[in-house]
């Protein structure tokens, strides 16, 4: 068991070794073509494996992120063999991530009259690990036909319970799905972790959703500034993964308006991560900080399932950069434009 831990701690680090560096990136960004940013990516990156075993030689931009999709997905797994070796199954938190993922979206996109872009956009990898089946999400005209397709999954009750809320809105169903998550981390950190290594996974993880609801209380407030109900999760009593202090929570919830959020922030342990009058996004900004403080842990935690996470979290970056490449060349996007919206080594 020791043994594994160390290699699991070893392989994350070694995968994250091959990385694709700034240099890959400015080469990318300057292709003239999808189908020369594939040939690049074949030549010169691990995504090479992915690309050739594919067979195929023109390549459309939403096959190649597919690709991309897929190549992430079998370092997981091969992270997993050795996780699971010391009894571990952390796995299980991106799984529940991803579907919770899907599930808002889809949502979302329906709520918005646009349904057609999440069928678009469901890649059939990633469709064949998950427990809820991406193609009847997609395929959904109304919210009842979502919970008719989540009925036999863990998230049918729940969703349920959203379309039995006062009000049926975006923000119910993020919220529940969000307080739902945080709380399934909880227990299963405590299933698989003790001591100093849960108590610095759970910090990492609570950082991780602390931005995603700095991001909705960000919306929220900006959007809908006469909706309190929007964030009655904040003073609930439900235990929350986050390291705002429970003072905090409140304070957020009685905000006005966005400027106030970014006082009470400046005032937590996320001092400095929001710049109120910067021209990058929140949500940029979030991950660039999260983006940031793994990189840090990758290469000073001792704990091989931090190691773990960081990396899997730094290959969720790399994913979204390649994408927003992808469609950038696709699209014919200056490079300087795509480069300004990939989170980059500085």
């Amino acid at each position: 068991m020791y043994g594994a831990s160390n290699a699991l701690l070893a392989l994350s680090r070694a995968f994250y070794g091959k990385r694709l560096t700034n240099e890959d990136f400015d080469a990318l960004l300057h292709c003239h073509s999808v189908n020369e940013a594939a040939q690049y990516l074949s030549l010169h990156t691990p995504y090479a494996d992915a690309i050739n075993e594919s067979g195929v030689s023109a390549f459309t931009a939403r096959f190649l992120e597919e690709l991309v999709g897929k190549h992430r997905f079998a370092t997981f797994e091969s992270l997993c063999r050795y996780e699971m070796a010391i009894g571990d199954a952390f796995y299980r938190y991106f799984i529940m991530r991803d579907e919770v993922d899907q599930i808002e979206r889809a949502t979302l996109l329906l709520l918005g009259g646009n349904t057609e872009i999440y069928l678009q956009r469901v890649n059939s990898f990633l469709d064949k690990h998950l427990s809820i089946d991406l193609f009847a999400l997609g395929r959904a005209d109304s919210l009842e036909e979502i919970a008719v397709s989540l009925d036999s999954t863990v998230y049918g009750k729940l969703y349920r319970s959203c379309l039995a809320a006062p009000k049926v809105d975006y923000f119910t169903f993020e919220q529940t799905f969000e307080s739902w998550f945080s709380l399934q981390v909880q227990k299963l950190c405590r299933k698989c972790f003790s001591g100093a290594e849960r108590k610095a996974l759970l910090d990492l993880i609570a950082r991780v959703l602390d931005c995603r609801l700095i991001e909705r209380v960000w919306r929220a407030k900006r959007f809908y500034p006469a909706s309190p109900e929007l964030y009655s999760d904040l003073t609930s009593n439900e235990p929350m993964l986050t390291l705002f202090s429970e003072r905090e929570r409140k304070a957020l919830a009685a905000c006005e308006n966005v400027s106030q959020i970014i006082q009470i922030i400046q005032k937590s342990v996320y001092r400095g991560w929001l710049d109120g009058g910067g021209d990058k996004s929140v949500e940029y900004q979030l991950e660039r900080r999260l983006f940031e403080e793994c990189r840090r842990l990758i290469r000073f935690s001792s704990h091989p399932c931090v190691v773990m996470f960081c990396y899997l979290q730094l290959s969720a970056v790399e994913a979204k950069n390649l994408l927003r490449v992808i469609e950038g060349v696709k699209f014919q996007v200056p490079p300087q434009v795509i480069k300004e919206n990939l989170i980059l080594e500085s």
